[in-house]
């Protein structure tokens, strides 16, 4: 049965049913050059900081422009890990939870505190990426992704991964749709700020779920547009580019201009997915929740209760433990959930299982994504 403790499993498929900190500690994972930098996890809080433990833009400038962009957006000093690879290792490598140099190393050095997670590499000369117009890199990356985010969460230690949506031949008809990989943890970024090499601003995505919490959108018209000035795909920017729309509904997480409003925005904040979690925001929250749990459950294990004559949880024990765990979710989730149910359920005899089952349901908050203005003349105005 394994050593005792609190296990929490994220139910699917309420949202469409009507149900749906901690809130960020990134980590940059990208390609450098410096043997002491590979498969180095290193805590740094602004761009000098950076450049002063060996992140140079003369000795790694892919892993400094990543960093620079970062904090151009981020607009202050704050931590943010910084994890070397290999210009050899894919982004497929570096998600598998079986790699030992790959981001699970990372992840194992900050003891799980990471939670928000950028990919990105910048590949050798004579790296072939394929002929479609993504880098065959890329949708094997999200599959790993799956794998190695399930697991974190099964530790309580969840986690949501941009993947960088390096693009191979512009040229060519996308084929490839995120929304249908069924991996509600990753997001492929498309289009970056350097034209012609088929980046993807991983950098800006990870800036802007750090800068505001859990429950903020990444393109919130609260908070603004983008700090970057061009946006490219390949070598084209966005603005030539007919397809930005049906791109976007494919389920990639890329940029747009709003009418009326100079600059960038990221579109709607897509995932991998099209269930509760095709949405950054709804994992994001249900990750702090999860994490919040998970610690306010801790006094109760191997606790003793009494129980009723059929073996059952006493319902006033049981109505106490609701209590503190709903406390402590409200404490954590105030303001970016809508509501919060626990439930203990009372049917089970415990003498026989020691096995409490508890559902914890938390209702986000609702988002004006899309907003209908029926606009025309009339004779007269009531108000």
């Amino acid at each position: 049965m394994g050593f005792p403790g609190a296990k929490i499993t994220v139910s699917n498929g309420n949202l469409l049913r009507e149900i749906t900190a901690l809130d960020a500690v990134p980590c940059l994972v990208a390609t450098v050059k410096e043997v002491g930098n590979i498969n180095a996890l290193r805590p740094i809080y602004n761009l000098q900081d950076a450049e002063q433990k060996g992140y140079g833009k003369d000795k790694e400038p892919f892993m400094w422009g990543l960093i620079k962009e970062y904090y151009q957006e981020l607009g202050g000093k704050q931590l943010l890990y910084i994890y070397g690879t290999k210009a050899d290792k894919t982004m497929e490598s570096v998600l598998d939870v079986t790699s030992a140099d790959g981001l699970q190393n990372a992840l194992r050095q900050s003891n799980g505190a990471i939670n928000m997670v950028a990919v990105a590499r910048s590949p050798e000369a004579a790296y072939n990426a394929g002929t479609d117009f993504l880098d065959t890199d890329v949708a094997k990356a999200v599959a790993k992704a799956k794998i190695l985010a399930e697991t974190q969460q099964s530790k309580n230690m969840p986690l949501r991964i941009f993947i960088e949506g390096r693009v191979a031949n512009e040229a060519a008809t996308n084929n490839y749709k995120p929304k249908e990989q069924a991996n509600g943890y990753a997001a492929v970024v498309l289009g970056g700020t350097t034209k012609g090499n088929g980046s993807a601003a991983v950098s800006l995505a990870l800036a802007r779920a750090v800068k505001y919490p859990a429950h903020v959108k990444l393109g919130s018209g609260q908070n603004g547009a983008l700090t970057a000035e061009s946006i490219y795909i390949g070598s084209k920017p966005i603005e030539e580019i007919n397809e930005m729309e049906t791109l976007h509904d494919a389920g990639f997480l890329t940029f747009h201009h709003r009418t009326g409003v100079a600059g960038y925005f990221f579109g709607v904040d897509n995932m991998c997915s099209d269930d509760d979690f095709r949405i950054l925001v709804h994992g994001r929250v249900i990750d702090k929740a999860q994490r919040i749990a998970s610690i306010a459950f801790q006094p109760f294990v191997e606790n003793f209760v009494t129980l009723k004559s059929n073996g059952s949880i006493n319902d006033s024990e049981a109505s106490y433990i609701e209590n503190v765990i709903e406390s402590s979710l409200w404490a954590g989730l105030r303001g970016q959930v809508s509501d919060i149910a626990v439930e203990v359920d009372r049917s089970v005899n415990l003498a026989n299982t020691s096995n409490l089952p508890v559902d914890i349901k938390v209702l986000p908050l609702g988002y004006l994504t899309w907003i209908k203005i029926r606009l025309g003349l009339t004779a007269t105005i009531n108000k």
